[in-house]
């Protein structure tokens, strides 16, 4: 990840502990922070809106389906699942599998070397499993979304001749997203804050990249 933008702002080192290489590693931290909540924020977005339209389905099959994501990705803690996606799942797998699946192949080392974060497998388990973790939410903001429409609506678009997926479309998808959209960006914003949970698995953000730090002027302050 390219930070070599930062050299123009050399008067930020004139601190004894804020060297060119800490003002370096935050700004990357940074980076890193702002492209887990731009990644995970869609990709919650889209499995929200795909998991409420399983359980608004007719068919009992999808429903379930639908409700059995929402109600273990709602119910276990981000950081869990972060785990269990970066420590756990590759264990389900034998060794020369799993190595040659989410460590040493080219789409690993290609990530790894655009991003600059090592293990790039670590970071994907982060994103996978915030945008888990966050859609199931949506999913429910979006369903209650839906459900404060009034039937008024739909019947009317039945009337005309929509059929219901016509009507699910365009009437129910974009005024549910109208509604819960107070309630679907506050749990974005939680979404950004549980960006910082990827540091226990070394995933370089913002908070993680600090943390050496702030360590300095305390141990400092210990040794007068």
């Amino acid at each position: 990840m390219n930070v070599s933008w930062l050299t123009g702002f050399s008067w930020l080192t004139g601190s004894s502990w804020l060297t060119p290489e800490a003002v370096r590693l935050l700004a990357m931290g940074i980076l890193v922070t702002v492209a887990l909540t731009a990644i995970t924020s869609v990709l919650a977005l889209l499995l929200g809106v795909a998991a409420a339209t399983l359980r608004l389905s007719h068919r009992p099959f999808w429903r379930s389906v639908g409700a059995v994501y929402v109600e273990i990705h709602r119910n276990v803690p981000a950081l869990v699942l972060i785990i269990f996606y970066a420590f756990a799942l590759p264990n389900l797998f034998p060794i020369q599998t799993r190595t040659a699946l989410f460590f040493n192949n080219p789409i690993m080392d290609q990530l790894g070397a655009w991003s600059g974060i090592p293990l790039a497998y670590y970071a994907l388990a982060a994103i996978l499993a915030l945008s888990m973790n966050t859609g199931a939410y949506i999913a429910e903001l979006f369903r209650a979304g839906v459900g404060a429409i009034p039937q008024e609506h739909v019947d009317a678009a039945r009337s005309l001749g929509a059929t219901r997926r016509d009507a699910y479309w365009q009437i129910l998808l974009p005024e549910g997203l109208r509604i819960a959209f107070p309630a679907i960006s506050t749990r974005l914003i939680h979404n950004m804050k549980n960006t910082s949970l990827a540091a226990f698995v070394a995933v370089p953000e913002f908070f993680r990249a600090r943390r050496p730090r702030s360590r300095v002027p305390f141990a400092r302050s210990n040794s007068c």
